[in-house]
């Protein structure tokens, strides 16, 4: 019974299906009730050949059997079309509630976690459950069905022959209780070990491309064979344990038929039970066969269905972000634009000391465009994760409209905030169906004019089939600025209040990026950018090092002063130069 408490989740769900488990479990009673007719009707038989009784009473014994046989096997039928349907809806519904807990979870448990450990909880782990929950309740009443007819049925022929050929049953329960532990730890170590298979695979899929330029096909071929070799090891291990439960157990069952042979035999030369008892009483305890293997069978999906389903509660105990709930009829928090308000923002990412953002305050005004620039690692992404809650804010630090955002419902807070993250993931689809991704119920009019505001006119028409041109997976037919304008586009459609540019104009030129932002519509935006170019474009501009503010002001204002921006910008400058010196030497 310790071993099914892990099952509780997937007992719950057995709610919604009742009248098809409890059908399914009444025609495992019938099938197995019907089919232990057939050894009395054996008996019958053999009683009336050796009495020398009509040869017809043998032919209607005979279509006895065949009806048995067929309703036998109508139930049989029906008890699978029923209970493995059961299964099926139930590992549906622990699929759903799984994607839908993992979509809650926040982005630290997506830092730490495999995507390829994952994968594989949501797919093998929860087969190997439904495989706990759904066939072996068919050969568990199977199992307990037959042992307890069958074995009255033998006790009517003969008590003392009954209890020896039985004997063996303590014997069988203790091989199948040796193995259990076994079953469920090694299982539970080849899952890890397809785990750490799965997740290197999929980096090394998405990460082809970079392994080719650097011509690392071979090393990466060595990391794989090895983690392959491990899950080979693991399961070589697992399967040497589970090709041992039903071999040992059909050799202590097989000593059952030794001693129904000897004793039994006994018997019928004293006279004590018939000939036809005889193989009746045997053929009985050939339909005993199979349960009694079957203990170990059904123990041993069981246990790997109570490994796979500890791993997936692992990911249940994750807990989800603290999101308020609902408010009915709730779509937005305003028609107008947003204003931003950040009061001394600090953010540490997990399993680091430095803060990636301390102290930081400055405001967003409604309609009002601000810039952060800053090198690299000085917190400008952490402060636009921050926002939408991508990344979780302390309470009392990021306010829209005047409300901490942690106290804003998900849904609601990601309808006003739109970001465009540095990287721009694209899926296997049209360009139509990218941009339309947050809105798809929009009009051919309303994603085309989010394109050319994106700057995708000219592409548009250079593309085979326009806006319904496949882009291939991760949008690995466009090219690095189209596939950022696509990013720009899907977020505009939107219609955000408030518009959170990751430095995704880096892969576009310099003239691009400012047709871009002049044709965005005008709303609250803020641009985190390493191009000051673009920053001059802003009303403010707000400059960070080492996750701290050290500037804030118009652009004129901070390169009047002679600060860091200043310096930047003389840089910057100075650099264009050179390369326009460089172009017209060439």
């Amino acid at each position: 019974m310790r071993g099914l408490r892990v099952f509780r989740r997937i007992f719950r769900y057995y709610r919604d299906h009742l009248p098809a488990t409890i059908g399914g479990t009444a025609s495992v009673v019938a099938s197995a009730l019907i089919a232990l007719a057939v050894p009395g009707l054996v008996r019958r038989s053999v009683d009336a050949l050796t009495s020398g009784a009509p040869i017809e009473t043998v032919w209607r014994l005979a279509g006895l059997l065949l009806l048995v046989a067929v309703a036998s096997g109508s139930f049989l039928f029906l008890q699978r079309l029923l209970l493995v349907t059961v299964s099926r809806h139930l590992e549906h519904a622990l699929r759903v509630d799984l994607y839908n807990h993992l979509l809650r979870l926040p982005a630290a448990f997506y830092m730490r976690e495999r995507v390829g450990d994952l994968l594989t909880r949501a797919t093998s782990d929860i087969g190997a459950v439904r495989m706990a929950v759904g066939p072996s309740l068919m050969y568990a009443v199977n199992t307990v069905t037959v042992m307890i007819a069958a074995t009255a049925l033998m006790a009517r022929i003969d008590p003392l022959l009954t209890a020896c050929s039985l004997a063996i049953v303590p014997v069988v329960a203790a091989t199948t209780g040796f193995f259990l532990n076994r079953v469920h730890a090694r299982w539970g170590r080849a899952q890890e070990a397809l785990s750490r298979f799965t997740a290197r695979l999929q980096e090394h899929l998405v990460g082809l491309r970079v392994l080719r330029a650097y011509v690392c096909e071979e090393t990466e071929k060595g990391v794989l064979a090895a983690r392959n070799l491990d899950y080979l090891q693991a399961s070589r291990r697992l399967i040497s344990i589970q090709a041992s439960v039903q071999p040992v157990l059909q050799t202590l069952v097989g000593l059952g038929f030794v001693v129904v042979l000897g004793l039994g035999g006994n018997l019928v030369r004293t006279g004590r039970i018939t000939l036809g008892q005889f193989v009746e009483f045997n053929l009985y305890l050939v339909r005993l066969t199979w349960p009694m293997v079957a203990v170990g069978y059904v123990a041993t999906m069981i246990q790997r269905g109570a490994a796979s389903m500890t791993r997936i509660e692992q990911l249940f105990a994750e807990p989800p972000l603290d999101e308020p709930a609902m408010e009915s009829g709730a779509a937005r928090i305003a028609d107008s634009d947003a204003t931003l308000c950040l009061r001394n923002l600090s953010f540490t990412y997990p399993n680091t000391v430095r803060p990636a953002v301390g102290g930081v305050s400055f405001s967003v005004a409604a309609g009002e465009r601000v810039a952060i620039v800053g090198g690299v690692g000085s917190g400008k992404s952490t402060i636009l994760s921050l926002v939408p809650r991508l990344l979780e804010p302390p309470p009392g630090t990021v306010f829209l409209d005047g409300r901490d955002v942690r106290e804003l419902p998900l849904a609601i807070l990601r309808r006003e905030v739109s970001l465009v993250p540095q990287g721009n993931f694209l899926f296997s689809a049209t360009l139509r169906d990218n941009i339309a991704l947050a809105h798809p119920e929009a009009s051919e009019d309303e994603i085309l004019a989010a394109a050319i505001v994106a700057g995708l006119e000219e592409d548009l028409h250079r593309f085979p089939s326009g806006l319904d041109t496949m882009v291939g997976e991760r949008g690995v037919t466009l090219s690095g600025g189209q596939q950022q304008r696509v990013a720009i586009a899907r977020a505009i459609l939107t219609e955000p209040r408030l518009l959170l540019l990751d430095d995704c104009l880096s892969a576009v030129d310099t003239t691009t990026e400012r047709v871009i932002l002049s044709l965005l519509p005008r709303t609250t935006l803020l641009f985190a950018t390493h191009r000051l170019a673009a920053a001059e474009l802003c009303d403010r501009v707000v400059v960070m090092d080492a996750g701290r503010v050290i500037e804030s002001g118009t652009p004129a204002e901070l390169a009047a002063i002679g600060g860091r921006y200043a310096k930047l910008l003389a840089l910057q400058r100075l650099s264009r130069a050179d390369l326009a010196n460089s172009a017209t030497a060439g």
